[in-house]
């Protein structure tokens, strides 16, 4: 019995002891950016949270900066580059893109009032809709890439950082995030822990480019392509829509809150629904939910199969469009 007892409390020693060193790494190397203080968030090492670093460069900067244009929506908003919507806006505009990884209505909706409980402005808006992604949930999104700021959700900072912390104790984010800060290298197993590629953040405008794709483009597109294949599957031309409604009562009444703002400020505003690589239609009766909403004169659908969605190359890979389409988008919403 005594060396049984010896034998648990030599375990749990053991075992509080690596607790304790990982708990201590995970203060000291801040794995997740959402720890230590960062003006540039430009190349992590790993994903990180958009919908945080969105947020606090948002507080940092707005009462210096005075945005007063807006863009709203997931990680496809690299296709709208400022420059391009600048083309489109009053020479004295100020973009900010607020964005988060797989952006739902109740961040954009949380955003949105956040920016008016301010006093700002919001002159010019767009917002990029997703049929996979902008009406899955009515309510904070859970897991550390997706969790709202609680500036946005009004919860808990203990709540907050218990879900970065629980993804930083699992077996495989610790296998691949200290593997890769040990030998610096990348393999495909880290893939959904590390980024394979480098990214740059603009800490004012919160603008993100993808530089390390674009330079890989800007130097051979055929190799791109190439290397690219498994990522962008073959698609059969046939004609699909999405036969499953999203938009909740709630989600509505978002929609209808968010209207009211834009009433408020005047804001010339513009809904883009993404031209996805699968190219399946936005759903019929969220669109009509859209257009009764915010008027369909301002609410673009480039969903399905079209002059965007046929060329690979005009995507990174299947889920993201390139700043050309994007830039052409503009050129067409803004006639």
């Amino acid at each position: 019995m005594k060396n049984f007892l010896k034998d648990i409390y030599n375990f749990g020693t053991v075992g509080g002891g690596i607790l304790a060193i990982l708990l201590a790494a995970y203060l000291i190397f801040d794995p997740f950016y959402v720890i230590k203080d960062y003006k540039d968030y430009s190349n992590k090492l790993t994903s990180g949270n958009k919908d945080f670093i969105s947020t606090t460069n948002f507080l940092r900067n707005y009462t210096n900066q005075k945005y007063d244009s807006y863009i709203f929506g997931s990680s496809r908003t690299v296709a709208f580059q400022h420059s391009a919507w600048r083309k489109h806006l009053p020479d004295s505009s100020n973009i900010f893109t607020y964005d988060a990884y797989s952006e739902t209505i109740y961040g954009i909706y949380k955003k949105i009032k956040l920016i008016d409980s301010l006093g700002l402005k919001l002159k010019n808006v767009l917002i990029v809709v997703e049929k996979d992604e902008t009406f899955m949930t009515e309510t904070n999104s859970k897991g550390y890439l997706f969790i709202k700021h609680p500036a946005l959700s009004g919860e808990s900072f203990y709540k907050f950082h218990w879900e970065f912390l629980k993804s930083y104790l699992t077996p495989k984010f610790l296998f691949c995030y200290y593997t890769h800060l040990i030998s610096g290298k990348y393999s495909p197993f880290m893939l959904g822990v590390i980024e394979p590629y480098k990214s740059k953040i603009l800490p004012l405008s919160n603008e993100t480019k993808w530089v390390e794709l674009d330079g890989m483009l800007a130097e051979s597109e055929t190799e791109y392509y190439q290397k690219m294949a498994h990522l962008l599957p073959i698609r059969d031309g046939l004609f699909r829509s999405d036969t499953l409604a999203k938009i909740s009562d709630k989600q509505r009444k978002m929609l209808q809150e968010i209207k009211a703002i834009f009433d408020k400020h005047n804001t010339n505003y513009r809904l883009v629904i993404s031209p996805l690589y699968s190219q399946v239609k936005f759903n019929l009766t969220d669109l009509n939910v859209l257009n009764s909403i915010f008027g369909s004169e301002f609410v673009f659908d480039f969903s399905g199969i079209n002059e965007f969605t046929k060329p690979k190359t005009n995507y990174y890979e299947f889920s993201h469009y390139r700043p050309k389409v994007g830039e052409q988008i503009m050129q067409r919403i803004y006639k």
